[in-house]
């Protein structure tokens, strides 16, 4: 599964990185920002994005905004400390809440695709 991973804190995106490639075998790529997280979600196709809630210049609700409504159906889970955030379900598939447990983050991801198919 190509994977598209927005996230601008590089803990956090070293650590996602390294559980989807070499736990999930995933093939990512890394946006540091939305603004260039809309630019590689319309130049690129994906199999699921990962977008964090919060990020510079373009927050993940607004990145989600943008490829919606360029008429993408790739699923998106949001990454986010405010889980409680009513948009994360309207434009996304999922979300996973802040902090999470890294070594379970493929699983996570897997069972929020899972609950998505069959809703």
């Amino acid at each position: 599964m190509k994977i598209l991973l927005a996230e601008d804190d590089h803990h956090v995106a070293v650590i996602m990185k390294l559980c989807l490639e070499k736990i999930g075998q995933h093939e990512v790529v890394h946006a540091e920002d939305g603004e260039l997280a809309v630019q590689k979600a319309q130049s690129q196709a994906f199999d699921l994005i990962i977008l964090d809630g919060m990020m510079p210049k373009k927050n993940g609700l607004i990145v989600a905004q943008e490829i919606r409504g360029s008429g993408q159906t790739t699923p998106i889970i949001f990454l986010t400390a405010k889980s409680d955030e009513p948009a994360y379900q309207t434009l996304g598939t999922g979300y996973i809440a802040k902090p999470f447990e890294p070594t379970l983050i493929c699983a996570r991801i897997e069972e929020i695709l899972a609950s998505a198919k069959g809703a």
